[in-house]
């Protein structure tokens, strides 16, 4: 009976491993499905009958747009296009940091690209004893550096499964630990929940920048 009820556990826990992050990734692509349909549905067709058909129209009609303007932005106009944009949006207020910030994240997570974050660390938080994923965006520098005694690095700790919400926490060299990840590796990882974890030791070993 109790060899029964072992193997019936184990069975579970294997089954775990397998739902889970299956659980978690449809969780979160309908998460994002609802969010952009949302978006761009109007608040008189979000409680009518036909509402999973008309998501499902916004969806395509959403990607074919996509599509579209990767398409037009391939082309010297459309580079000149997305130049003259993005030189309106630095000149509006507030919503500029917030695109460039978000520019950052879209490619670090979906082209790989350097950007404004120096390496992946663990870092206490919020408490002692519970480590959150982090991003180092560069040393402490002026006041704030001024009054510790110590070393302090600048990290940013965004929040799940929202990147571009996170908290700038002040923390001591000593007191991180570096990881091997990617940035682009750990903003996934992040995204996911924690469901998609890179492999370790990495295939291409590679050394996180210095702090």
């Amino acid at each position: 009976m109790k060899e029964w009820l072992k193997a019936l556990r184990r069975s579970f826990f294997a089954g775990l491993l397998l739902v889970v992050p299956v659980a978690a990734s449809v969780l979160i692509l309908l998460w994002l499905f609802t969010w952009i349909t949302d978006f761009m549905l109007p608040e008189s067709l979000r409680q009518h009958l036909l509402t999973p058909l008309y998501r499902i129209i916004v969806l395509v009609l959403f990607v074919a747009a996509t599509m579209l303007v990767g398409w037009i932005t391939r082309w010297v106009i459309g580079r000149r296009m997305v130049a003259l944009g993005e030189d309106v949006i630095g000149h509006v207020p507030l919503l500029n940091k917030t695109y460039g910030f978000m520019k950052e994240i879209s490619q670090t997570v979906l082209g790989g690209k350097r950007t404004m974050f120096q390496g992946v660390v663990l870092v206490q938080f919020p408490r002692p004893g519970i480590y959150s994923i982090g991003f180092v965006t560069g040393k402490t520098e002026g006041e704030a550096q001024e009054k510790t005694k110590e070393a302090i690095v600048n990290v940013f700790v965004p929040t799940t499964p929202n990147p571009t919400n996170g908290f700038l926490i002040l923390v001591p060299r000593e007191q991180l630990v570096e990881l091997d990840m990617t940035v682009g590796e750990g903003m996934k990882m992040v995204i996911s929940g924690g469901t998609v974890a890179p492999p370790y030791p990495p295939k291409a070993q590679h050394s996180p920048a210095p702090l």
